[in-house]
């Protein structure tokens, strides 16, 4: 049975273990948590402390039928009689243990830097007091009042600012991950979003608990839920992939290199020589007999371009000249 209140010995993490990236943040979880689950994270790219802390299930991607991923499964499942796998509790156990670990260590140094911004404001106060009071006695009352009022706005204020940038970045490096990974799935072209540009992210502070929402740039707004210390994009995540996102399919590879028509094709070819009529009324005044011709020689209609052009073209000339070899024939 598991024990829900633990105590975390934070002594055992590096001093600027939040900060660690690649190689460093790698061989750290080797050794708090061990090899298999360093080599977990590295395949899904976790490469930092925040980009860990951001990641809802780490074992959610064991669940694809993937080549790439069958040695860790290896390390890290039991796989059953019908061949399915199942992560090994220790393994989860384990992976649990290192973010609880990282988050305490996280909370504790938020609580340095307000002990430590508290009491540089409270240094600098008596000064202030003081070049007040060399001023006007009156007036020292009124700023030793806007002072205090100042110093406590700011620095909840500074709080307030210190944990929407904590929380800016990492919505902004988890929804940059999150896109590297699926881009080819979802046909972008692009394997990053443009913040202010693609979607604007807005965080506010409600005393103790945050609120954060994303404006796609489709006009489509989605309110952020709450995970624990974090939020989850999990409501954007499912705007994007969704059919009524404008923005993702001015994003998706459209294919240019369908088949132009032919131009040829598109075109009706014509002859001139469309209602061509002669007319032989009087051939000779000392002939016996006459001959008139009043038909039409021939009307050549508009043909759909389906055969070469110089084809249809040498046969309309062929026909006309056999057209008039028979005309002559039978008047010589």
């Amino acid at each position: 049975m598991a024990i829900k209140n633990l105590l975390f010995d934070t002594s055992i993490l590096p001093t600027e273990v939040l900060s660690f990236y690649d190689d460093k943040f790698f061989n750290m979880v080797e050794r708090v948590a061990g090899s298999a689950e360093a080599k977990l994270l590295a395949a899904q790219g976790i490469r930092s402390v925040y980009s860990f802390l951001n990641t809802e299930d780490v074992f959610e991607i064991l669940s694809i039928s993937c080549s790439a991923l069958n040695d860790i499964k290896r390390l890290v499942c039991l796989k059953a009689d019908d061949d399915t796998y199942i992560v090994k509790p220790g393994y989860r156990a384990s992976m649990q243990y290192l973010y609880q670990l990282l988050e305490q260590k996280h909370e504790e140094i938020l609580k340095v830097n307000r002990v430590k911004f508290k009491q540089n404001k409270q240094s600098q106060s008596p000064n202030i007091s003081e070049n007040n009071h060399d001023s006007v006695e009156d007036s020292s009352k009124d700023d030793s009042a806007l002072s205090s009022h100042q110093q406590s706005s700011t620095t909840t204020t500074t709080t307030d600012c210190t944990n929407e940038l904590n929380h800016h970045d990492s919505i902004i490096n988890m929804l940059n991950e999150w896109i590297q990974k699926n881009c080819h799935a979802m046909n972008m072209a692009n394997s990053k979003l443009i913040e202010n540009q693609d979607f604007q992210l807005a965080i506010v502070s409600n005393g103790s608990s945050p609120e954060a929402s994303i404006c796609c740039s489709c006009g489509v707004k989605v309110q952020l839920t709450r995970v624990r210390y974090k939020f989850s994009l999990s409501n954007f995540y499912k705007h994007i992939k969704s059919k009524n996102c404008i923005m993702m399919k001015k994003k998706k590879i459209t294919s240019d290199d369908a088949d132009e028509p032919n131009s040829l094709d598109e075109y009706e070819l014509t002859d001139d020589t469309t209602s061509q009529a002669v007319s032989i009324n009087e051939l000779t005044q000392g002939s016996a007999s006459s001959i008139t011709i009043g038909h039409t020689v021939g009307t050549v209609k508009s043909l759909k371009r389906t055969y070469n052009i110089e084809q249809v073209a040498k046969k309309n000339v062929l026909g006309f000249k056999s057209f008039v070899k028979f005309v002559l024939v039978h008047l010589c």
